[in-house]
């Protein structure tokens, strides 16, 4: 059959028949007679849902085919998203609307409904609704009273995006839609079934009541009542009923006879109140035997934890007084408190208040130097480092340097790694602990206030296992020398040290250093070219990446980050 035609079906206005392009056009030579019909006047195709006529074309390789004019408004048929599985199923639909069956029940509804009272301006198959671009042309229209409203007639499986189409078109017009379900099964499991029954607040659904002379539909209406066990129970239940029945939902412009939704509520809200008045004495007795074991249970239960936190504080007393190094029990043993009983036991030692820790580190010896480790140290010990000040404003770092007893850059890392936020005025500690060497201040002053960047205290370790790496990049970035022995000017020397100490990082130090531009300025200043010469040497030999420090460079380079993706394709 070759390629598959994007319109497949037209309604000849001529025959009055549904013509389909397939058979008019697959025989060359018929298909050239038809066009000649075509062009003679002969026939007259037009679209089966937005009724324009149709041209009859042909493409590269001679094949006839239907097609909407340019300047046509919106068509559905017209959208090239449609797949062909969606398009066979609207052409069974319109060629539904030409049986027998679909004409005699517009017909039969359009005629009755114009004989009730309040019922005008009944258009039967002949009447386009416009919004915007889109229109329809609903089997039945007409007003009631103030209200308009449009019968859709199903004959055919319709599918959801048919479905929905109409709904989300009527309703964005302000018109009640009324499907006519001819062959519906509530109870039924086709797809179909189940998008009509989800696409409907009140779960009503109407057919023609062909019984009756007079307009009359039969709902077919979800019931909901009480048992005689006071269970929830819900049944379909069907009445004929008169237009003057029905109810219309403004919210949703949905028409219907039972509110499911809102007698649900009610049965629901009487359900309630049957069984309050029937389990009320029970509840009570219940409830008071659950708060008095609930009592006992948590009286129990402080008490042990009383006794479970005097043990720990115990032990910790006594690892400190014998001066023991490692205080492993004490970790496991936090290690199974929840999280309740760590905030109970946080919330006995107070350190955020009691200033416990200042009067600690002012008084430990070098024998508490594992003590005061400890405390820092765990992350089950919890305080804020940031706020813990005396009253004459010193905080712990003060306290940590003033007591020569503590090794205080040890102390001031684990500080760090705790969430201290450091600032210009810490610098001074730092400087202070390295009198002879300024190359070392420098790079712990860098890295802590690249610490202060992480939310997560966690990741601050990382800092420091990657302290000599990082200190190359920010010398890059900084445009300044840190963290080693070289002089100012020495970045020859600096940069020939990296890449035979360092060549495991190289391709991150390289990254940056060409980032920041100080890999252009190496290449200036190399005059005798040992830089080069150096990374020749790197690349002519094998060396493997140590990826390592891949996470820690993308959170503190973001703009490198990117650059490094390249790595890795």
């Amino acid at each position: 059959m070759g390629v598959e035609r994007a319109i497949r079906y037209a309604f000849d206005k001529k025959s009055g028949k549904i013509i389909d392009a397939e058979e008019l056009f697959d025989d060359r030579l018929t298909g050239f007679e038809i066009r000649k019909k075509y062009n003679r006047d002969e026939i007259d195709p037009i679209c089966l849902e937005c009724e324009n006529q149709y041209s009859v074309s042909t493409s590269i390789y001679d094949r006839l085919y239907f097609k909407h004019f340019p300047n046509d408004e919106y068509c559905i048929l017209k959208d090239e998203n449609l797949s062909p599985k969606v398009k066979e199923e609207y052409y069974e639909i319109y060629k539904s609307k030409e049986s027998e069956r679909h004409k005699y029940l517009k017909n039969r509804i359009g005629n009755s409904a114009s004989k009730i009272e309040g019922i005008s301006e009944v258009n039967i198959d002949n009447k386009f609704i416009l919004n915007g671009k889109e229109k329809r042309k609903p089997d039945v229209y007409c007003k009631y009273y103030d209200k308009e409203i449009v019968f859709e007639i199903q004959l055919s499986n319709l599918s959801q995006r048919y479905i929905l189409s109409r709904y989300d078109f009527y309703k964005a017009k302000g018109i009640y839609l009324i499907w006519i379900l001819d062959d519906f099964d509530v109870k039924g499991q086709s797809q179909m079934e189940k998008d009509i029954k989800y696409l409907s607040k009140h779960q009503n659904f109407f057919k023609l009541n062909e019984e009756q002379e007079n307009f009359s539909l039969t709902c077919t209406y979800k019931f909901t009542f009480l048992s005689n066990e006071n269970e929830f129970r819900d049944k379909w239940n069907e009445v004929n009923i008169s237009i003057e029945k029905l109810k219309f939902d403004k919210d949703n412009y949905e028409v219907y006879f039972y509110d499911f939704g809102k007698e649900k509520d009610t049965i629901i809200e009487l359900q309630k109140r049957n069984e309050e008045k029937i389990n009320k004495e029970k509840t009570l007795k219940l409830k008071q035997a659950e708060e008095q074991k609930k009592l006992d249970e948590e009286l129990v239960a402080k008490r042990r934890l009383v006794i479970k936190i005097d043990d720990i504080l115990n032990e910790i007393k006594r690892l400190k007084d014998s001066q023991i190094v490692v205080y492993n029990s004490v970790t496991e043993e936090l290690m199974n408190f929840n999280e309740n009983e760590l905030i109970a036991f946080n919330s006995r030692l107070n350190l955020d208040k009691n200033h416990k820790l200042f009067e600690w580190i002012t008084k430990a010896t070098k024998y508490d130097s594992h003590f005061i480790k400890f405390i820092l140290e765990s992350s089950y010990i919890e305080f804020n480092v940031n706020l813990m000040k005396d009253n004459n404003g010193n905080n712990v770092l003060n306290y940590l340097f003033n007591n020569k007893n503590l090794h205080f850059v040890s102390l001031f890392k684990l500080i760090l790694k705790k969430g201290y936020k450091f600032t210009k005025e810490d610098e001074k500690y730092i400087v202070d602990s390295f009198p002879n060497e300024t190359h070392k201040a420098d790079s712990l002053i860098t890295i802590s206030y690249l610490a202060n960047g992480f939310e997560n205290h966690n990741f601050v370790q990382y800092l420091f296992n990657f302290e000599r790496v990082i200190c190359i990049i920010e010398s890059a970035k900084q445009n300044r020398i840190i963290g080693y022995k070289y002089k100012a000017d020495k970045w020859i020397d600096f940069a020939n040290n990296v890449i035979e100490y360092y060549p495991e990082y190289w391709e991150y130090i390289e990254l940056a250093f060409k980032e920041f531009g100080l890999y252009d300025k190496l290449i200036e200043l190399d005059l005798k070219e040992s830089f080069q010469k150096k990374l020749y040497l790197h690349y002519s030999k094998v060396v493997k990446t140590n990826y390592s420090i891949d996470y820690l460079f993308g959170a503190l380079y973001p703009e490198i980050g990117q650059l490094n993706n390249l790595l890795w394709r």
